[in-house]
């Protein structure tokens, strides 16, 4: 019986060194995405901006739902010629003040049309567009010799201000070529001092072929280097056509005194503006906007406004530092005051406008 007993006794201590040796279990770590995934993004346009042979760029325009929701990706399927592309939202999961204001989004994305027989068709959400990429292949030519000249005719010429950073723009020629035959091989742009030239090249087989002779209708963009320039006018020429364009302010500067360099624009987002007339002496108008910055990066470097007649218009610059560098994606809401001098002004009625807002005060004798 003591012989059992002791037996009994040593498997007992032998399970609990054997247990105090085994590893402690640890609990699961936390997910480092701390996302909530959908598709939340509402899609307002589609546009074909830009066309390039085996490349096609795509405007994708609409709004988010707030200011916490955010774009993630947009990914491209393609069926056939169709491309369909799908819009990828995401909001922090943890619990967090959102503003509930609409967030407006606009996006470039580049689809590959390479080797692929025209027409091509894109559709997202409720919206779809159809167009066609002219392009020569050498390859079924059988020579691949050509003659280059200037035969296209611009018929109209239009700019387009992007709201991008830097500042991009963009020129939509139409006109028509000669045949069927002749095709534009390049669209090449230069600019003197504050004019931008545009010279449209084309090409046609070399040889005896059989080609068409009505004339061929034709819509391209292109996009002008304008990083780095001033603020001001600008002309752009394409044959007998003119168009102008203004920058409001400075595409790239360097800052005084600083090492790095920035981007001017206009990214700050006006929600909310309002008008007070403080009874002073001499009479005070204080103005007050409340928006949003788009992401952690850009800054409000200054506040500017101009009158005309009755109509003060307020312009906020923003800059943000140009290079790759990390930008927190979230949004920034600011509140800012502006005073007008009204001191001289008689009296009547007057209209502030900001950022597609507008507010009237009266000034009395």
């Amino acid at each position: 019986m003591e012989k059992k007993f002791i037996v009994l006794s040593l498997i007992m201590m032998l399970g609990l060194l054997l247990s105090a040796c085994q590893p402690t279990p640890t609990a699961t770590p936390p997910a480092s995405d701390n996302y909530e995934y959908g598709q939340n993004a509402r899609v307002e346009g589609l546009e074909v901006i830009s066309l390039e042979n085996g490349q096609a760029n795509v405007r994708v325009s609409g709004y988010l739902p707030d200011g916490c929701t955010e774009l993630h990706e947009i990914s491209v399927e393609r069926d056939g010629m169709v491309f369909e592309l799908i819009l990828i939202t995401r909001k922090p999961s943890d619990d967090i003040v959102c503003t509930e204001a609409l967030v407006s989004f606009e996006e470039i994305v580049n689809l590959n049309v390479e080797n692929l027989e025209p027409p091509y068709k894109i559709t997202i959400q409720n919206q779809d567009t159809t167009f066609s990429l002219e392009a020569y292949d050498d390859q079924k030519q059988g020579e691949g010799d050509f003659i280059y000249g200037n035969e296209a005719t611009v018929d109209s010429l239009q700019v387009t201000i992007l709201e991008s950073f830097p500042v991009q723009v963009s020129v939509t020629l139409e006109g028509t070529l000669p045949d069927g035959c002749t095709e534009i091989h390049e669209i090449l742009s230069s600019r003197d001092s504050k004019t931008f030239n545009i010279e449209i090249v084309t090409r046609r087989p070399s040889g005896d072929v059989a080609c068409t002779m009505a004339l061929v209708p034709f819509e391209e963009s292109i996009s002008l280097d304008v990083v780095g320039l001033e603020a001001g006018t600008y002309e752009v020429v394409a044959q007998d056509q003119e168009a102008s364009f203004t920058l409001d302010v400075d595409n790239l500067l360097q800052e005084p005194g600083g090492e790095g360099k920035y981007l001017y624009g206009s990214e700050a987002r006006v929600r909310s503006m309002t008008v007070d007339v403080i009874a002073s002496d001499p009479t005070e108008v204080r103005v007050t906007l409340d928006g949003y910055l788009p992401d952690g990066c850009p800054k409000i470097h200054e506040i500017t406004y101009e009158r005309q007649d009755d109509v003060f218009t307020i312009e906020i610059v923003t800059r943000r530092p140009s290079g790759d560098v990390f930008c927190t994606m979230a949004i920034v809401p600011f509140t800012e005051t502006v005073s007008l001098d009204v001191a001289e002004l008689p009296a009547g009625d007057y209209t502030v406008r900001c950022g597609g807002l507008e507010e009237s005060f009266s000034l009395d004798l």
